[in-house]
């Protein structure tokens, strides 16, 4: 049973170009989750993101076509089609927790390209998918 644990994480490797922890990573996130905290104050109650399991994302509070990816287990990155990225250290990802910091922003309209220790922010999971 253990050889065939293994060889199907490589072959989710193999697959999808990435390691096992990634790959759960990725599925883990999926779903709605609302903002809680930002930089240890309060928030909108109605800022909500939704990851979706093919790389789009939904953020109802800016424009533009977003997607997201993993770059590690522990780091991830949001695009916003022609605007821009932002890279985010996860401190936490978990079943119902989503903890994470900017560390990198880029706005291509004025090759702006600067890291960033930024505000940390806070999410608790509404829905799965």
């Amino acid at each position: 049973m253990g050889t065939l644990l293994i060889l199907l994480a490589l072959l989710i490797q193999v697959m999808c170009g990435c390691t096992y922890k990634q790959y759960f990573a990725n599925g883990l996130i999926v779903g709605k989750w609302r903002m809680i905290e930002y930089a240890g104050g309060s928030v909108n109650a109605l800022d909500t993101i939704t990851f979706y399991e093919n790389g789009k994302m939904d953020y109802p509070f800016e424009t533009g076509e977003f997607t997201y990816h993993f770059i590690t287990s522990d780091s991830l990155a949001i695009y916003n089609s022609g605007f821009g990225e932002q890279h985010y250290k996860i401190l936490k990802l978990s079943k119902d927790s989503l903890i994470r910091q900017i560390r990198r922003q880029k706005i291509y309209a004025d090759s702006i390209d600067e890291p960033i220790n930024g505000e940390i922010e806070k999410y608790i999971r509404v829905t799965d998918r």
